[in-house]
């Protein structure tokens, strides 16, 4: 059965099909909706989306988003005996990447992403990180009852092989998976490869998937209706690293035993957290440990991996890295894929163009000590694939942005660096979720106001080749939203944390970022009132690294309370400029004022600039366009 959904794309599966829309924006009237039905795997998951311009009968222009293979395409108009003319004007169109910014969509069902997708593509993400995608429940068996119901147990996999949740099954991944290329989004989901779940019986006999999952998996296949659980297999076989054999993975089966996890059973203690081989090997929270030297561990992950990138998953978030020995990170991801091939935005089908795009792997590890920054950097050094999400930058700004703190510790200044994580290897955050849902053991990784928070966000966003990674709780399992100090009042979160990463204010600074992730310049003040302990000033843009040459992108926070006014010493390039920053600017220009409030543009031609930064505000001022019959001054 398949419906026509609104907008987003929504839609119904009937047992173990794969269905996707072409969806026009102006229908013809015998068309109420065109949807094909795809049951080959191997067809689908070489597919892509693309945008196909349609002349109908009356001469009305349509145009579908549909799900094509372009090499089955290409071969079929092969046979049709095309002219070299005729070759050249089948172009095909893929959807532009709408930005960089990576949506940390925690705690949502991929139906809830997938209903969104539009306004993420509006908010200039490029990446979604999902919540994981395996099979695990948040109300097991041997679940106490005060656990039940909590966001914790969607990192307590009890299968790899098959995926059922309460965020979603395959057939919803896949779902979403192709809505969110429509807009040229990349799904990032979240990895728990290192621990497996206390939800059921396998924590005490260490058979996984638990004893009652797979009677379940028995019961609904015997009562006649196998086509749904057999849908939900992510993992059919695994193959042997030596002997290439594949053995076939059934839901009934169990896939992990006690000889695939560490022997210890003893949980880690608070004062092991610094303790490397407890680290590695104790269970967490009672979380069996695998171990890398199980070859069933291994070619599970192996599969898992290569099954995710089939499905066009072009990255991973591997979660509690730190929790890991080297050897399993180095087994787990295979092989090491730093690149793959993108078709341009338009391009020809039978002469096709090409761009390399980095695929978004990366890491949660930690840190809190200088050995866990020393594991970390070894473990980049070793694997020149993977990112991480960076924690010292993180307590680094939180330091800068607290009461006396020094704005002037985040400038880049020549002959330093702000992180040991290379630029374009680092993921930044300004909140993640262990920390509110924790109690108070990562109230150190926590703004002390949420205006701190925000301006955190608004220069993440401004430093070249990082990624931002954007906190939203989609609040499906219970957990915490907010953070209060002692009189009552909010200290973080709230609204903040559950806007789906779309304020205006967000929108524009990952429209910023967009625009000048791949540009390296970045110029700071270093005297005068853009260059204090509570204003952070620097230029954007590929000439930024020649002093004193016309800029193209201006930052400028402003953390204290006062409005700070200067003259900024650097002339910006003749331009469009628009205002990407939280408040309204008030710009002189050749002596002429004007108030710019957010998401505004203007026209720059030259000259110098005077600027009055709001307390509390951050100024991104982005180059978007050259001015109409314009002369450099």
């Amino acid at each position: 059965m398949v419906e026509r959904g609104d907008n987003s794309g929504v839609h119904q599966y009937g047992p173990a099909e794969h269905f996707t829309h072409i969806i026009s924006d102006k229908p013809s009237p015998k068309d109420k909706y065109v949807a094909y039905a795809i049951n080959i795997p191997d067809y689908e998951l070489a597919a892509d989306v693309y945008n196909i311009n349609v002349t109908s009968p009356s001469g009305q222009q349509e145009t579908f988003k549909i799900l094509i293979n372009p090499e089955h395409l290409r071969q079929t108009l092969e046979r049709k005996s095309l002219t070299a003319v005729q070759k050249s004007q089948c172009e095909i169109i893929t959807p532009k990447k709408p930005g960089e910014a990576i949506l940390h969509a925690f705690n949502a069902t991929y139906q809830q992403i997938r209903k969104n997708i539009s306004e993420f593509s509006r908010c200039h993400y490029g990446y979604i990180q999902i919540p994981p995608v395996t099979t695990f429940r948040a109300d097991g068996p041997e679940t106490p009852e005060e656990e039940k119901g909590y966001w914790f147990h969607a990192y307590h996999p009890e299968d790899l092989c098959t995926i059922h949740n309460p965020m979603g099954d395959l057939q919803d991944f896949i779902a979403l998976v192709k809505d969110a290329k429509k807009f040229g989004i990349d799904i990032i989901p979240d990895y728990t490869f290192n621990f497996m779940g206390i939800g059921g019986s396998g924590k005490n006999d260490l058979d996984y998937p638990s004893a009652d999952i797979r009677a379940k998996f028995s019961k609904d296949i015997e009562s006649g209706i196998p086509g749904y659980w057999q849908g939900q297999v992510l993992i059919p076989f695994i193959i042997d690293p030596v002997t290439k054999e594949r053995d076939q993975i059934h839901p009934e089966d169990i896939h992990l035993t006690a000889k695939d996890f560490e022997a210890s059973k003893d949980n880690i203690s608070k004062d092991e957290w610094e303790n490397l081989h407890a680290l590695k090997e104790k269970r967490l929270n009672g979380m069996p440990k695998t171990t890398p030297k199980s070859d069933q561990v291994i070619m599970l992950q192996n599969q898992y991996v290569r099954e995710m990138r089939k499905y066009g998953v072009r990255g991973l978030r591997y979660d509690a890295a730190k929790h890991s020995k080297h050897e399993q990170i180095e087994r787990s991801i295979p092989p090491p894929l730093k690149n793959y091939n993108e078709r341009l935005h338009n391009t020809n089908l039978f002469n096709p163009k090409y761009q390399k795009k980095a695929v978004m792997n990366y890491m949660e590890y930690l840190v809190t000590c200088p050995l866990d920054e020393q594991q970390m950097s070894s473990l980049l050094y070793e694997r020149d694939d993977l990112s991480a999400i960076d924690f010292s930058l993180l307590m680094k700004t939180i330091k800068a942005f607290s009461f006396g703190g020094d704005l002037q510790d985040l400038a880049s200044k020549p002959g330093s660096t702000i992180s040991s994580i290379p630029s374009e290897r680092r993921i930044l955050i300004n909140i993640n979720h262990d920390f509110p849902n924790n109690g108070n053991l990562f109230n150190d990784f926590l703004f002390n106001h949420q205006q701190d928070e925000q301006l955190a966000m608004a220069y993440m966003a401004a430093l070249p080749f990082s990624r931002p990674l954007v906190y939203w709780d989609g609040q499906v399992l219970k957990s915490t939203t907010e953070i209060k100090n002692d009189d009552g009042s909010t200290r973080v979160g709230g609204e903040a944390w559950l806007n789906k990463g779309c304020s205006t204010y967000q929108q524009l600074y990952n429209e910023f970022h967009a625009l000048y992730i791949d540009k390296a310049g970045i110029w700071s003040a270093f005297e005068g009132v853009f260059a204090t302990k509570n204003v952070l000033a620097f230029s954007r843009g590929d000439s930024v690294n020649i002093n004193h040459s016309p800029h193209d992108g201006l930052v400028i926070i402003n953390k204290g309370n006062e409005e700070v006014e200067g003259t900024w010493p650097n002339k910006l390039q003749p331009g469009i400029y628009k205002n990407m920053g939280s408040n309204s600017v008030n710009i002189i220009i050749n002596n002429t004022q004007k108030i710019i409030p957010p998401g505004k543009a203007f026209t720059l031609r030259g000259g110098t600039l005077n600027i009055n930064i709001p307390g509390r505000s951050a100024l991104l001022l982005g180059k978007t366009g050259e001015p109409p019959n314009y002369l450099y001054l």
